[in-house]
């Protein structure tokens, strides 16, 4: 690579696609030919045709067929949103991690964590520190949603409130179980056997 310059810089308007992303910067478009990483510094949107996702960021990067980075992220999908401080998506392997998330969809209103990652092959979600949710009400140390099944498992103490009806567990050791039918929730401390696959997940968010 020796004679090149290392950044070029692309045109404001300038609309690129690599692998099944489309891509929309807000301001310059940086492509570093050493690295092959692009850098989009005021942010834009990228859209997964293949995924169907929709990803705008106040500050995003990517590489080809590898990953893309960004901050102030807003992602959404066919039924979920994902608001966070900061996302990491690995695309070979189709998964992403972030910071300070709040996510919502059909059965999940404002569910907020500190950490979280999202397998999106899997439709699963893993959220921990401080979660909390406004509907269904819910505060937690771990969850694990897996979005396709409609169904869920808490991990460590938490805070469950439907109506005037609560449950609460204490320690490591203690477990509530969400299903979702027909608009409602179903939660329970008696666990079913889906809940251990449920449990191996939380093991992929460290």
């Amino acid at each position: 690579m020796k004679g090149l310059v290392p950044w070029l810089f692309l045109g404001l308007a300038v609309a690129a696609r690599f692998a099944a992303f489309s891509v929309e910067p807000f301001g310059p478009q940086r492509l570093d030919l050493e690295t092959g990483i692009t850098t989009l510094p005021q942010g834009g949107v990228l859209t997964d045709n293949e995924n169907g996702l929709r990803l705008k960021g106040s500050y995003i990067e990517y590489k080809e067929g590898s990953f893309v980075r960004a901050r102030k992220v807003e992602l959404l999908s066919q039924k979920e949103t994902f608001l966070a401080e900061s996302l990491e998506h690995d695309i070979p392997r189709q998964e992403a991690r972030f910071t300070g998330l709040t996510f919502s969809n059909p059965d999940f209103q404002n569910l907020r964590a500190e950490q979280a990652l999202a397998l999106f092959a899997e439709d699963v979600v893993i959220l921990k520190g401080r979660v909390r949710a406004e509907s269904p009400r819910l505060q937690a140390e771990t969850l694990v949603a897996d979005l396709k099944a409609r169904e869920a498992l808490v991990l460590g103490s938490f805070l469950y409130q439907e109506g005037k009806a609560t449950l609460k567990g204490q320690g490591a050791s203690a477990r509530l179980y969400l299903r979702f039918i027909g608009g409602k929730v179903q939660a329970s401390t008696k666990l079913p056997p889906q809940a251990a696959r449920l449990e191996a997940y939380a093991r992929r968010l460290p």
